[in-house]
């Protein structure tokens, strides 16, 4: 499905696809060394004089490969410099370069840098960061204002596709460097409460001027960059907002309507030799999902109470009783002593331990203790399952059992917007289908009793409200998911492109 479609994936040892770039001022740093190449990386740890720290590279998945999302042009090279040109050049122009994150920039100062990197890395943890003693690298705790004052930034390794994944951080105090593409985001974030100045990150579509667009972001908005550094300022270059792997939603877009691909064809560009099959028709595969509801700030599932709006007749029961209730009816249900205490309009019917399901006549309830991006008062289809918390007995935790395809109604518009199109959209639905079911099958939250979540630890639920565009596209959609090797695939997906897709395994 849409080989002929797709544009120069990475087949050599040596050669990477870019858009021929425009000429640049060169930087001011002349340690700009050429990388070497080992398992799809792009690495100068040997250049600088470091060893690279010893770390198993996991194994490919093949559908989630190093592609070009360049329209045209080839760019061999594997310099920091050729970084540097690619991502400081606005006239590149490729799939999804109608977004405004296209390409970014922002300019900061070392001791305001200082100030936030002593911060991050302590708050990021060891997991991820390496400490270097004695010439080697090694995980121990990080302490206090561990780098002192910074010194410099380096990149020491990158994907084919670019994506950073070491990054060296130089200070007074110390060496750190700092592993996978997120905590370098993170590491790198402009948090005014740590930088202690505002930061302005400036955005560019194709072939048009940089917009401020972000003040005091905290995470950088991807890992596709290069660094110019110029005296005590640092200015980075790059592009893409997201993590890169998998689906762009703005490329999406701007293939299906501006290059007249149609969602299949884009399926294809993105997954590679991936196959579309009706889920329905899949062993082990459930037509329900089970949905971990979060707070208004979707950081917990565990909520202080719930306050449910009836908008059809309904039961609430368990295996000790059944209430029956009206349209119009407020249900409130609130944690005491390990039991739950539900009250219908004010009047308190039932104490129970035991966790209770509602159920309506017309497959919809309305809860009021949970706000959303559209609404202080979301409705959510399918039923509700409300039970004390496992972790704090004083709160309660919400479940939500829905049929796939009414959840998708929930999630598609959370995702991507209905202006993106009705191809785009059913691109976005077959992947966000395929998203649910990989997360139904790895039962991830099993033992919390459910299969996802409804923020973006798995896929935004119900942050937007449902639309027609998106009813027609999961409608077409129906059922469908991507499989290779017979296997529903791990559908990931993200904003914007950098010109170049990442394999998974130099993202995670």
């Amino acid at each position: 499905m849409l080989k002929k479609y797709l544009l120069g994936i990475l087949l050599s040892l040596t050669i990477f696809i870019l858009n021929g770039c425009s000429n640049s001022q060169p930087t001011t740093n002349t340690n700009f060394y050429q990388g070497e190449y080992q398992k799809g990386r792009i690495s100068y740890f040997s250049r600088y004089g470091y060893n690279a720290p010893e770390t198993r590279i996991k194994n490919n998945t093949p559908y989630l490969d190093d592609t070009s999302h360049i329209r045209s042009g080839k760019f061999v090279g594997r310099g920091e410099n050729d970084f540097l040109r690619f991502y400081k050049d606005l006239n590149v122009q490729g799939y999804g370069s109608i977004s405004d994150y296209w390409r970014w920039t922002y300019t900061i100062d070392s001791s305001a840098y200082s100030k936030s990197i002593n911060k991050t890395l302590k708050s990021s943890g060891s997991s991820y960061i390496y400490t270097l003693e004695n010439r080697r690298w090694v995980k121990k705790s990080i302490p206090n204002n561990p780098i002192g004052r910074l010194r410099d930034i380096v990149i020491l390794e990158r994907g084919n596709s670019g994506v950073v994944t070491y990054l060296l951080i130089k200070g007074s105090n110390g060496e750190y460097l700092v592993k996978g593409e997120y905590t370098i985001r993170k590491v790198l974030g402009l948090s005014k409460y740590n930088t202690g100045i505002d930061t302005d990150i400036k955005f560019a579509k194709y072939g048009e001027n940089y917009k401020i667009k972000k003040v005091n972001a905290s995470l950088l908005p991807s890992g596709f960059f290069a660094i110019e550094r110029r005296g005590d300022h640092f200015t980075f270059y790059g592009g893409g907002f997201g993590h890169g792997a998998g689906m762009s939603q703005f490329g999406a877009c701007d293939l299906t309507k501006n290059y007249g691909k149609d969602y299949e064809d884009v399926l294809g560009f993105y997954y590679k030799n991936v196959k579309l099959k009706n889920m329905y028709s899949l062993p082990n595969a459930s037509k329900f999902i089970r949905v971990g509801l979060t707070t208004n700030n979707m950081l917990s599932t565990n909520h202080q109470n719930v306050g449910i709006n009836i908008l059809a007749k309904s039961e609430l029961k368990n295996s000790w009783f059944n209430i029956k209730l009206d349209k119009n009816d407020k249900v409130k249900i609130l944690p005491h002593s390990g039991k739950l205490e539900i009250y219908v309009n004010g009047t308190k019917r039932a104490t129970t331990q035991e966790k209770v399901t509602l159920r309506s006549a017309n497959n919809k309830f309305m809860i009021t203790t949970i706000r959303r991006g559209h609404t202080s008062t979301p409705t959510y289809r399918g039923s509700l399952e409300v039970r004390v918390s496992p972790q704090n007995p004083s709160c309660v935790n919400l479940i939500n059992e829905v049929f796939i395809e009414d959840y998708l109604l929930q999630v598609v518009p959370s995702e991507m917007p209905r202006s993106f199109g009705i191809e785009a959209l059913k691109v976005q639905a077959v992947a966000a289908r395929t998203y649910a079911l990989n997360d139904y099958l790895k039962k991830k939250y099993r033992n919390q009793g459910y299969h996802v979540l409804d923020s973006t630890l798995s896929q935004v639920y119900n942050n937007t409200n449902e639309n027609p565009e998106t009813r027609e596209a999961v409608k077409k959609t129906y059922g469908q998911v991507m499989l290779y090797n017979d296997q529903p695939i791990d559908a990931i997906y993200y904003s914007t492109s950098s010109g170049m897709g990442a394999s998974a395994n130099t993202v995670w």
